[in-house]
């Protein structure tokens, strides 16, 4: 429905209003209300800034006055101001997408254009400066742009130590996704300074999925022009004349200052096309001060299939600075519906790809990954050495849903002292349950398997062992739960375990097991409802005495 036709009272009123407008400004000439060709509600008429006439359309949008009038010329591919989007495009005015009201008439847009035109022509042969309104975001300013170069904290502050005419062979990964090349510095041979090389970008991962170019960062006097960019020979033989020892390379960044020029030279001797810059972001905090703690907090992850994959990549972002990895699955197609991982790690051993997964958003991490299953057939010397591994960590999570696993990890936690943390989710995405075992706070972990067994059988609802896992197991049927459902109780679980590494006293979480419910069904009566499990103190913290008589004859 045209707006004029479903709001006819609206449409009296912008008429009157340009009439109106018209009565009174000698400088507006109205033409005929008319639709274009799109069904659109236009004015023509003339707008004369001092000798000259701008003939223009005042143009209603179908969706008026939800969305903004325009102004544009007419019957002409003229580019009238700095303030226009394209010769012949509309005028960006005082009222756009961004501060538009439904108050604001078309009568409105005329006088702005007429003013924005104005104040840029204030008399014949001068030319005046209109401000811009418009605070255009990063993505705004790039979206015209192919290639671009990031430029890490790390390396601004290193091309900072550049002396005067200094000039640095550098290598960049050139990553090429669909409309863009980003390039990525991976190192700089600094000539007598030694190699550096890029402390926040995960080289090695980035280096399997790219192209490696080299790059010249050649110092430049603030006050000097920069070199010719007509051709490649016009470029290098002015940039030769500061630093002509510089090889002859097809990217080349010039560091004025603190303001960088990059360009892409054609071989064949072309323009040289420059390539924005996407500057270093500014230092701000994106986690609390209590996530500092997590850097040097080891975490164990048993299980890196639908759950455990999410809660690596998770704990990765929290902030976590060292991980071990244990699954010996490979990554399949079908595992995608759920997966953190995508077609670019399929085939692979699924603890390998979420290690590569961990270092693409936290390249600081270090990861050791074990193609292992516990309770699988493997030598007892290795189950022995994979299970003193995993006690020595910080906090040890099971996310495989299986209970061999869950005896051996017990049993990891029995000997290593250290908190355990496990996650379900249930059949059909009925809900999940997350646990946490604390020591010398909760019971060990099979005492509150028990008792959180007993809950539900209290509930009259036992857990039924054969759906609890979601993937299908054996010649099972298959126990559906989407991506959305496995997302929910891996970010529960990974609020847990955070809580639990930094640790926080005292614990924004007062029970140690919560069962989480995402739709009604067995013992949730709503969506979201969640019943926390009281599982009590340990039962005797203290150890039996030893027998020293015994203890000798041991030995």
């Amino acid at each position: 429905m045209i707006w004029c036709i479903e709001n006819p009272q609206r449409s009296r009123q912008e008429r009157e209003a340009v009439a109106g407008l018209a009565g009174t400004a000698n400088w507006l000439t109205l033409g005929e209300w008319r639709l274009d060709t799109s069904a659109c509600l236009v004015m023509d008429a003339d707008l004369t800034v001092g000798e000259r006439v701008y003939p223009v359309t005042l143009r209603y949008p179908n969706h008026f006055p939800h969305t903004p009038a325009l102004v544009l010329p007419r019957g002409t591919n003229e580019r009238w101001s700095n303030h226009q989007y394209g010769a012949g495009g509309e005028l960006c005015l005082e009222h756009g997408p961004d501060n538009w009201r439904p108050e604001i008439t078309g009568a409105d847009m005329l006088q702005s254009a007429h003013r924005l035109l104005s104040d840029e022509n204030p008399a014949p042969q001068q030319s005046g400066q209109v401000p811009s309104r418009h605070d255009t975001t990063l993505g705004q300013n790039l979206r015209g742009s192919q290639r671009r170069l990031l430029v890490t904290r790390a390396l601004q502050a290193e091309i900072g130590t550049m002396p005067d005419d200094a000039s640095w062979q550098g290598v960049t990964f050139c990553i090429f996704r669909d409309k863009s090349f980003v390039y990525i510095t991976k190192s700089l041979d600094r000539g007598s300074a030694g190699s550096w090389t890029a402390p926040d970008v995960p080289v090695d991962v980035l280096a399997q999925d790219s192209i490696e170019r080299l790059i010249a960062f050649v110092r430049w006097p603030s006050d000097a022009p920069l070199p010719s960019t007509e051709d490649r020979p016009a470029f290098y033989r002015d940039l030769r004349v500061r630093n002509p020892e510089i090889p002859d390379l097809n990217y080349v960044v010039i560091v004025r200052g603190q303001r960088l020029n990059a360009f892409f030279l054609w071989e064949d001797g072309e323009l040289a096309l420059p390539i924005s810059i996407i500057p270093p972001q500014k230092v701000a905090a994106r986690l609390d001060a209590d996530h500092t703690a997590l850097v040097g907090r080891r975490i164990a992850i048993v299980g890196c299939g639908s759950l455990g994959s999410k809660l690596a990549a998770m704990l990765a972002r929290c902030g976590v600075g060292k991980f071990v990895l244990v699954d010996d699955d490979i990554m399949l197609p079908d595992n995608l519906v759920r997966h953190e991982l995508d077609w670019r790690e399929v085939g692979m051993h699924k603890a390998d790809a979420v290690r590569r997964r961990i270092a693409l958003v936290n390249p600081s991490a270090s990861v050791e990954a074990r193609e292992y299953r516990l309770g699988g057939q493997h030598s007892s010397g290795s189950i022995e050495s994979l299970l003193e591994t995993i006690a020595a960590c910080d906090l040890i999570i099971d996310a495989t849903a299986d209970p061999h696993v869950f005896n051996y990890l017990c049993a990891a936690t029995g000997f290593g002292k250290k908190p355990m943390l496990w996650a379900q989710v249930f059949a059909g995405g009925i809900g999940g349950m997350i646990a946490r075992h604390r020591p010398g706070l909760e019971p060990d972990p099979a005492t509150m398997r028990a008792q959180i067994e007993h809950w539900c059988h209290v509930q009259g609802k036992p857990i039924e062992h054969t759906a609890i896992d979601y993937e299908t197991r054996g010649s099972g049927p298959p126990l559906i739960a989407d991506d959305a459902d496995v997302s929910v109780i891996a970010a529960h679980a990974a609020r847990f375990a955070v809580d639990t590494l930094i640790p926080r006293e005292p614990s924004a979480f007062p029970h140690a097991v919560y069962m989480i419910g995402m739709r009604e069904g067995w013992n949730f009566g709503a969506p979201f409802e969640t019943h926390p499990i009281d599982v009590g103190r340990p039962l005797g913290d203290a150890e039996a005495p030893v027998d020293p008589a015994l203890a000798q004859e041991e030995a």
